[in-house]
């Protein structure tokens, strides 16, 4: 215990240091990206950079993908835009990311960050239907290495947050917050009962999460889908008004992401996070508990297969480093670090750590909302992970 509170200050310690310097966002004077590239080879007429300057930009990417050893397909779509003055207002998002996979696993996510004018109010919303047989491997720190079941079910989600700017970069709001999770059942790989079975009381019904949730933002990001800049922390307590046995639960979901520039011609940035989440006073469906790779993005625990870790308490820390490769910004390296753990179940201790490294290919899809075509591959202690998109990690 005393060895895993050393190296948690440490870490909150390395975290926290950089939060005292921020630099405005730059671009490469003669930056390149795909439209660039297509237009060279085609030696087209002017069309294409004409209608560069419009607000609203979009972005599509259809790819296989291999997430372990889940083959498939994702189809990324990425809109950009601005509600007002680019100067003043923050540039809005909505990306819609379906995932095809050969283990019988359909995803089709909606998330949104809209800002309006001169950012007094923002929307964030998670909307999301899947059909998602998951391997589960146990609760606590101390899982298994091996699968200890298939857990198969359907669900749709509902988010929504609405904030208020109250001065600067702060926001304060509410949040509406609904899980529906159907057709449930579990295919067993182990000959004693499953840690679903036993936390569920062998309780396969359908059932729904729904509560409230209080929310704090700070978020100084000019950019958001490629951050050069700033600072983004957001705090919510949720007030779920359901659980298992009808036992009311609540959670604490907190995200604080750091941004540091260390060239003002070039793309060369370090980036910390560090996320917490967990449950308390009541009990939770199993699929509401953190788990890793679970967040709202979705995109903790590269080098993890998702949900490979789960309990009633979630803490993660990752850096990154994001750099140009050519002159142009075309093509671009990072080179990533994460450590997370789970607490011992029923308690808010956390005695192992779970450690990843890796990197990733960065090719310039559109310069002008600096969305990136993202590939990267992270390992860990028999586990590895690759993943394709066009928005970066955090």
């Amino acid at each position: 215990m005393g060895s895993s509170y050393k190296f948690y200050k440490i870490w909150i310690f390395f975290f926290l240091v950089p939060f005292c310097y921020s630099q405005n966002d730059t671009l490469i004077s003669n930056e390149k990206d795909i439209l660039d590239i297509i237009h060279k080879v085609f030696n087209k007429n002017d069309t294409l950079k004409k209608n560069r300057n419009k607000k609203i930009t979009f972005s599509l990417l259809p790819a296989p993908a291999n997430v372990t050893s889940s083959s498939g397909l994702v189809i990324s779509f990425l809109t950009t835009f601005y509600l007002s003055d680019t100067e003043t207002t923050k540039m809005s998002q909505v990306s819609f990311a379906p995932y095809f996979s050969f283990t019988n696993q359909y995803v089709f996510p909606i998330q949104s960050y809209i800002y309006t004018e001169n950012n007094e109010w923002s929307f964030i919303g998670d909307y999301r239907f899947l059909i998602y047989p998951q391997p589960t491997y146990g609760l606590g720190s101390h899982s298994t290495e091996e699968e200890m079941s298939t857990l198969n079910y359907q669900q749709w989600r509902f988010y929504q947050f609405i904030t208020r700017k109250v001065k600067g970069d702060f926001q304060i709001g509410l949040g509406f917050l609904f899980d529906n999770y159907q057709n449930i059942s579990e295919e067993s790989y182990i000959e004693t009962e499953t840690d679903y079975s036993k936390y569920m009381n062998n309780d396969f019904s359908d059932t729904s999460s729904f509560g409230f949730a209080i929310q704090a933002l700070y978020d100084s990001r000019k950019n958001i889908i490629n951050p050069e800049q700033g600072a983004y922390i957001e705090a919510d307590l949720r007030i779920n008004t359901s659980g298992v046995e009808n036992r009311k639960w609540k959670s604490i979901y907190l995200d604080a992401r750091k941004y540091h520039s260390f060239s003002k011609s070039r793309h060369k940035i370090l980036a910390y996070r560090a996320f917490y989440w967990a449950t308390f006073s009541g009990k939770p469906h199993y699929l509401d508990l953190p788990s890793i790779g679970w967040d709202r993005d979705g995109r903790t625990g590269r080098g993890f297969t998702r949900n490979r870790f789960r309990s009633n308490a979630l803490i993660y820390f990752e850096t990154e480093y994001r750099t140009d490769i050519s002159k142009n910004g075309f093509l671009g390296a990072v080179f990533f670090s994460n450590i997370s753990s789970v607490s011992k179940f029923e308690t808010y201790r956390f005695n192992k750590w779970n450690p990843a490294i890796g990197t990733g290919l960065r090719v310039k899809w559109n310069k002008k909302n600096s969305s990136n075509l993202a590939l990267d591959y992270g390992v860990s202690k028999n586990d590895w992970t690759l993943r394709l998109g066009l928005v970066e990690n955090f």
